[in-house]
């Protein structure tokens, strides 16, 4: 799963290599363009913007449009070639936070994004395992994403124990990826459990189908029904009432989770 582009795919073109290749160059599966996410929650420290493709170009100009981000203990995400940049210099951003468009900008023989990762010195390191994983020191968190039936893609990810939630209310859900827990959807649409999945290997779900029921083993969860309320929280997994979020029948819209 990627932490760099919206869609959680990637798949790399160009490979790191120290001093010849200082990042890595990533496009969305089948070497589709896709939208650019912060990787982890930090401060915009640099923006370029301005440079159009400049095949051969040295320096920062060989970076294109791109942004760069310090984040916690002094680490750096730096995202180059952009086509469109969305942040500002400043600007204090979260993970998953959208923050521009891939492109050709810059030093680039096709569409993709260059992708570094910098140490507290400002030296690049190899960030081929942190396209999926946090940063040095970075303090762990799980996150959790909903599928909007309606508007026919994946909302942005939430952090687990916040007073955020996953969905957009009167928008039937239809699927959940959930960070290191087991996690399963009851199908209202096909009226009957899907299989459990876990470490975001998997959603959980059918998009398009609605769901009416949510089990999750390790954590407290609980959900809101469509053109309802909030239902109480669930902190136990079992075939009783009581042991999942939801009620047969009943559109589920949103979903809140919090550590036991």
């Amino acid at each position: 799963m990627s932490r760099v582009l919206l869609s959680g795919e990637n798949q790399i073109t160009n490979g790191y290599r120290s001093g010849v290749h200082n990042g890595v160059d990533v496009v969305k599966k089948w070497y589709q363009q896709d939208t650019i996410i912060a990787h982890t929650d930090g401060e915009v420290v640099q923006v370029q913007t301005g440079i159009p493709n400049a095949q051969g170009s040295t320096g920062t100009r060989s970076y294109g449009n791109y942004v760069k981000i310090k984040h916690k203990d002094g680490y750096y995400t730096l995202y180059a070639h952009l086509r469109t940049v969305y942040v500002k210099k400043g600007d204090l951003v979260s993970r998953g936070e959208k923050i521009g468009y891939m492109g050709d900008t810059g030093n680039a023989y096709g569409v993709h994004l260059h992708f570094e990762v910098r140490n507290p010195s400002d030296r690049r390191i190899d960030p081929t395992p942190y396209l999926d994983k946090d940063l040095p020191g970075e303090e762990q968190k799980y996150y959790y994403e909903s599928y909007d039936n309606v508007k026919r893609k994946w909302l942005p990810k939430v952090a687990i124990d916040t007073t955020e939630y996953a969905g957009n209310f009167q928008n039937a859900m239809g699927g959940i990826y959930l960070d290191k827990y087991r996690i399963r959807v009851h199908d209202k649409t096909k009226g009957y459990w899907l299989p459990w999945v876990e470490n975001r290997s998997d959603y959980a779900g059918n998009l398009g189908n609605e769901i009416d029921g949510v089990q999750i083993e390790g954590v407290v969860y609980r959900v809101h029904i469509k053109n309802g309320s909030w239902l109480a929280w669930v902190s136990k997994v079992d075939e009783t009432n009581e042991g999942y979020a939801g009620i047969y029948g009943k559109t589920i819209d949103a979903i809140q989770i919090k550590y036991r």
